[in-house]
């Protein structure tokens, strides 16, 4: 799993231990206050609705005690009774008129009082108040009259509230001595007076009123289909319908459920929670600067400065030794003793670096010089002594040939231009010399063929690299069979050169065995001239190209292969 850096981590724990706590308790006080205050809220709504519904029952109350003054004063029975016996409907209508106009038209509850004798509803008188007219009367008497006959005909001593086109009227009979309806009273009332209480009602917007389900004041389109006038019959209900909440209150009335419906203003009614709530966003967003300006701090005085040490150790780990750390902007001492030991160790680290490879490089030339002088006084005897034997046995004819193939082999190994490294094409022609030499010695009975890819032959090698290998091959073949055969390939593969020396037998387990110690043991104390050159063709290419390169030598059932491994890039430094 990858680790999140440093800043990453620091955001998250600002999160965990200080961000989300924050919002956590914001939450809960909202949650709580919220709560609260919609207890409150509630509860003055509940008192508000009572309060208002008690002031428009004292309103229908104070009309309802106004229609019982006209059966308990006897002023219209009387005025009935000499009506009977004169006949005189001037003298009715005066004393009719007058009586209901002092005691209803000044009743700011009342728009029009009416009276009309059942036994001739033709007899008809009225009065009303400023705010009204006569219209009102006429309307009546047109389109009610007959209704309230109707009424009256069931209504017995008791009142009922009446819905007649815009207007609500309160209809009473009027009983004689022997409690008899002989009259009806009818109150037309002033709707905007008595219902005017419900605007107290706190965060008021509109109001309604309904009779027995049908609405008799307010807004026609303004309340939702959905609203249960009958559920609230227990006390006010406070309810939300879609955006908008209402508190409605239904009550019996005399006979007559009267229900009260207010809709109320949101932004008032909640205007203290969304204070509330302002109130933490505006807390939580002054956070924000805080918050800010700790991450800032930290990200330049911790996470800056944690960041070029880490970059600082990756330039070491990449060899850019004596890298130093700039940056000093993050004003701690601790970081500037850190920055400055960094900078101290990665010069200490430079100059060490520096001074072992010195070392190395001239312990590796020492090593390589002693190697190739351990080679050379070997093939050089065995050389004399072949020019010895084929003079004695031949002549002198092959002797000129043999001298200057000599000639190029002691070139190459006295090295009087102190060259670490040579052309393939110089190195083969090294290799060339010595085969001639040692095909002048066994004849017929060695085979010799080699497979060098051209495009190498520019490529720089070790000086005396491939020369030992087929000493070595030429002897172990000639051992093994009368005769036998030599190849040498060059080629290469993926970055490598690779030169393969075959010779025909297969070397035995005890042979092997040598092998192996010869090339990965540190020590050895063999003395035979052919296994030192094995040992020392191993040991310089290691030295010069890495441990990846060297000197391996295998068997393949029908022959013995050894493996010259080399970079094509160069000497490794």
């Amino acid at each position: 799993m990858k680790k999140l850096d440093l800043k990453w981590n620091m955001i998250i724990l600002l999160v965990i231990i200080w961000l989300v706590p924050i919002l956590m308790a914001s939450f809960v006080v909202y949650y709580l206050v919220s709560d609260r205050m919609s207890s409150q809220i509630s509860a003055e709504l509940s008192l508000s609705m009572n309060k208002a519904v008690y002031s428009i029952d004292t309103s229908l109350d104070e009309c309802v005690n106004a229609s019982r003054n006209a059966t308990y004063f006897n002023v219209i029975s009387d005025n009935w009774s000499t009506y009977k016996k004169t006949g005189e409907k001037q003298a009715l209508y005066d004393s009719m008129t007058i009586y209901l106009s002092s005691q209803y038209r000044f009743n700011a509850n009342l728009d029009t009082t009416m009276v009309f004798f059942t036994e001739d509803p033709e007899l008809f008188y009225s009065t009303y108040s400023s705010g009204s007219s006569y219209d009102n009367v006429i309307r009546f008497r047109e389109n009610h009259l007959k209704s309230a006959l109707k009424i009256g005909e069931t209504l017995d001593s008791g009142i009922m509230l009446y819905q007649g086109s815009d207007s609500l009227y309160l209809i009473r009979n009027l009983l004689n001595d022997r409690y008899k309806p002989f009259a009806m009273i009818v109150m037309e009332l002033n709707k905007s007076n008595i219902f005017d209480s419900l605007n107290t009602v706190w965060a008021y917007d509109e109001a309604y009123v309904f009779l027995d389900g049908v609405r008799i004041s307010g807004n026609e389109s303004g309340l939702p289909e959905t609203v249960e006038l009958f559920k609230a019959t227990g006390g006010p209900v406070i309810e939300r319908f879609n955006k908008d909440y209402y508190v409605y209150f239904t009550e019996n009335y005399n006979g007559a459920f009267l229900s009260y419906v207010v809709k109320l203003d949101s932004g008032l009614l909640f205007g203290e929670i969304r204070t509330t709530y302002y109130l933490l966003i505006i807390v939580l967003l002054s956070l924000i600067p805080l918050v800010v300006t700790l991450f800032v701090y930290v990200r330049r005085r911790v996470s800056e400065p944690v960041g070029n040490l880490v970059k600082a150790a990756a330039e070491i780990s990449a060899g850019n030794y004596g890298y130093h750390i700039t940056d000093k902007s993050a004003g701690s001492r601790e970081f500037d003793y850190l920055n400055d030991s960094f900078n101290s160790m990665s010069d200490e680290l430079k100059n060490q670096f520096e001074k072992i490879y010195v070392e190395e490089i001239a312990l590796r030339d020492a090593n390589i010089k002693a190697l190739q002088s351990q080679i050379n006084p070997h093939f050089l005897n065995n050389t004399l002594e072949i020019i010895n034997w084929e003079a004695r046995l031949n002549g002198v004819y092959k002797v000129s040939s043999m001298i200057e193939a000599l000639s190029t082999m002691l070139n190459s190994t006295l090295n009087r231009k102190d060259e670490k490294t040579i052309t393939l094409r110089e190195e083969m022609e090294y290799v060339d010399a010595y085969l001639y030499i040692i095909s002048q010695r066994m004849g017929k009975r060695l085979k010799i063929t080699k497979k060098v890819d051209e495009n190498l032959l520019g490529r720089e090698v070790p000086r005396l690299i491939i020369q030992p290998i087929v000493e070595n091959a030429v002897e172990h073949g000639a051992k093994a069979a009368t005769e036998s055969a030599v190849s040498i390939e060059v080629f290469a593969k993926d970055g490598y050169m690779y030169i393969a020396v075959r010779n025909t037998g297969n070397m035995s387990a005890e042979d092997m065995a040598k092998v192996k110690h010869l090339l990965f043991d540190q020590e050895t104390t063999e003395k035979h001239h052919a296994s030192i050159g094995i040992r020392n063709v191993n040991k310089r290419l290691k030295l010069m190209y890495g441990d990846d390169c060297g000197l391996n030598i295998y068997n393949d059932g029908n022959d013995t292969e050894s493996l010259l491994t080399l970079k094509t890039g160069g000497v490794s430094r």
